[in-house]
């Protein structure tokens, strides 16, 4: 039962719908459900017509009608970058590090000026306009608690900046590593920003009441940069939308046996070992009746490998589509695969829409390290594998293995009973116990 006098949060995070994402999802969940126990949720964002969006989704608007929204300006130079590079200043705003998949002396330019001026990212302009207007909430509102969500990572430095000023509770949610993220090595950082980032990151963890992340093996790495305080450091998993999942109609097609990737593939992950595997059922003449779904933002290399060896119309190249759609596709597979990066930490990431691939019950194939997070969350799934991407017989194996089911019509879906525990609300609730705990 909610509490009879509502506490009230400072939530502060740059990406707010319409953008889109993991991140974007994790809290607009958050602050939609919190409300049942107790807790009033105020956001604090940046102007989506300012933002550096990569990608939008405007379906999320009327899904937080009703919370109060604040947004500002922002100052940084990833749209002109982006508009250097495409012509656009929304299509080239890059998933990770500037310039990282070109070659040439403007990027190595890109990525030095990114790596060593706009430390620890490049929205670091945003935070001058977030204090500011975090002032004036917290002067306006009887604020009991400030939580910020990184990446960006420059939104810690904000809630830092409140809780010297206003003496506040802060949580810090880290929901990638920090000095470890994944396009690190692509920045050119000389040894002097790296150490200035060091520091940031550890001021963050030294001085917020308490770090929030996504899984164990990430609050791991964050409790041995702090031993001192490791038991204020904890995890909650994204979760995934189970009232939205409920309303998606399946209609599995009767011709082709369909395999999807849906959400971010990227050349950091192995997705040439299913390339490989691919080639292999092709030249067993096994593939007449596989269709190959893509679906999100996938990398050129991957979509040049597999339309040389699958005919035009076997393959479906999507790209985008908003999140109701993007599930029911999910649904509409046989076989849904996935991509773990293969960069030192990999095993701590766990993909966003991995809890929603478990609760359509399909088959999972998983390339990447069987003891990363993500892959002990999929072990709770009868129907799914993660296999290392040096293991190509065993890739082909499984995908053989199960289209030999789907021929004889025995491929069925299998909803695992421990996915349930993972829904947005029963995260929620465990947001809300933190919170209580420490306000």
């Amino acid at each position: 039962m909610p509490d009879s006098i509502h506490k009230k949060v400072l939530i502060i995070s740059y990406y707010w719908p319409p953008s889109s994402g993991s991140g974007v999802q994790r809290w607009m969940y958050f602050a939609k459900y919190l409300g049942d126990y107790g807790i009033t949720p105020i956001i604090l964002t940046v102007d989506p017509k300012k933002a550096s969006y990569r990608k939008l989704d405007q379906s999320f608007n009327q899904f937080i009608e009703g919370i109060e929204v604040h947004k500002t300006k922002t100052l940084e130079p990833l749209k002109l970058y982006s508009l250097l590079t495409t012509g656009s200043t929304k299509k080239g705003i890059p998933q990770g590090s500037v310039g990282a998949e070109k070659k040439g002396l403007f990027s190595k330019i890109s990525r030095y000026i990114r790596g060593n001026v706009f430390i620890p990212d490049a929205r670091i302009g945003w935070k001058k306009y977030a204090i500011k207007e975090a002032k004036k909430i917290i002067s306006s509102h009887d604020i009991n608690l400030i939580i910020t969500t990184g990446p960006p990572h420059s939104t810690h430095l904000i809630g830092r900046i409140l809780k010297r000023l206003h003496k506040m509770h802060w949580i810090a949610d880290l929901r990638d590593p920090w000095t470890e993220i994944y396009y690190k090595e692509d920045l050119l950082q000389s040894s002097k920003s790296q150490e200035k980032d060091r520091k940031l990151e550890f001021s963050v963890l030294n001085e917020a009441d308490h770090i929030l992340t996504i899984g164990p093996s990430m609050a791991d790495l964050l409790r041995n940069k702090i031993p001192d305080q490791k038991e204020k450091v904890s995890y909650i998993y994204n979760g995934y939308d189970a009232v939205k999942m409920k309303t998606v109609t399946t209609d599995k097609s009767e011709d082709f046996m369909v395999i999807s990737f849906v959400g971010l593939l990227t050349d950091a992950m192995p997705h040439q070992s299913f390339s490989k595997a691919l080639k292999i059922l092709e030249s067993q003449k096994n593939i007449k009746t596989i269709k190959l779904r893509l679906v999100g933002d996938i990398c050129q290399s991957f979509l040049d490998a597999v339309k040389v060896i699958l005919p035009k119309d076997q393959i479906e190249i999507l790209g985008y589509v908003a999140h109701r759609e993007a599930l029911r596709l999910m649904f509409n597979a046989d076989i849904l695969f996935t991509c773990l990066p293969t960069q030192e930490h990999s095993k701590i990431m766990i993909s966003g829409k991995m809890l929603e691939y478990m609760a359509t019950g399909n088959s999972i194939l998983c390339i990447g390290d069987p003891e990363s997070d993500a892959s002990k969350i999929l072990s709770a799934s009868n129907n799914s594998i993660t296999i290392q991407p040096h293991q190509i017989e065993e890739i082909t194996a499984f995908v053989s293995a199960k289209y030999e089911l789907w021929k004889e019509g025995k491929l069925n879906s299998n909803v695992s009973d421990s996915i349930k525990n993972l829904s947005r609300f029963k995260t929620t609730e465990q947001l809300a116990t933190l919170i209580k705990s420490i306000i």
